[in-house]
């Protein structure tokens, strides 16, 4: 795919990983719809750096935990972009819980957030792709599900569904629409958690002995996004942590 003057859609796409695949397909040439909804202020000041690079940037506020709002949230960047040729779903919530630890009343918002959401917008993104057309999908998953460990038990359940769903979206949607997964490793500390010396916790657990960052999750978005023989895959970013 030639990215210069596609349109992109990217959820929780105005902080941490999101910002750094909005800023970099920006840098492409790509229009970019932004979806957040706690980070106003972050999401502002990311369109106003990337409306320096010369392409359309708006900002779209929604809590996709609310699914049923999603067709119509879908519509409207649809309306001000015209057709969306990338969907990246990135947005995602990471309680830590185990089975016995869990609360009921945290497993709707996840699940929602981390799957339901993932799999609406693909079908609504699809909806729109014409007969002779092509579009292109980036399912951010996890590193982390490549290890049974019942740490974040729920969150890893959630991102083991959507690698599921990216290799059946991908055959079920071919050969218009490619459908990939990347699944980060160790990038930065956790919201909460920056206190922590994250160089310092790589180099006990990962290979190579670095810490990745957004950057490197958002250059990959990019390769994928090139690819048109490319699908069902998940590109894993893990420095070697979860071989």
């Amino acid at each position: 795919m030639d990215l210069n003057g596609q349109n992109a859609f990217i959820t929780g796409g105005a902080i941490r990983i999101g910002r750094a695949i909005s800023k970099e397909l920006s840098k492409h040439g790509v229009n970019v719809a932004i979806n957040y909804n706690n980070s106003g202020d972050q999401a502002e000041q990311l369109r106003q750096e990337i409306i320096q690079n010369g392409v359309k940037v708006e900002l779209f506020k929604a809590d996709i935990s609310d699914i049923h709002g999603l067709p119509e949230l879908f519509a409207k960047v649809k309306q001000s972009f015209g057709q969306i040729d990338i969907l990246i779903n990135n947005a995602g919530i990471y309680p830590r819980d185990t089975l016995m630890s869990l609360k009921t009343d945290t497993l709707d918002p996840l699940f929602a957030i981390n799957l339901f959401a993932p799999l609406v917008l693909m079908r609504e993104f699809a909806k729109q792709i014409p007969d002779d057309g092509h579009g292109k999908i980036i399912n951010i998953v996890d590193a982390k599900i490549f290890k049974n460990d019942p740490e974040t038990f729920m969150y890893r359940l959630t991102k083991v569904g959507l690698w599921e769903a990216t290799k059946l979206a991908a055959i079920e949607l071919a050969p218009h629409i490619t459908v990939n997964a990347i699944s980060p490793g160790l990038m930065m500390s956790l919201a909460g958690y920056e206190h922590l010396n994250m160089q310092a916790v790589a180099e006990r657990r990962v290979p190579l002995k670095i810490l990745g960052s957004p950057e490197i999750v958002a250059q990959n978005v990019i390769h994928i996004l090139k690819q048109d023989f490319m699908t069902g895959n998940n590109i894993i970013l893990d420095g070697g942590e979860y071989i």
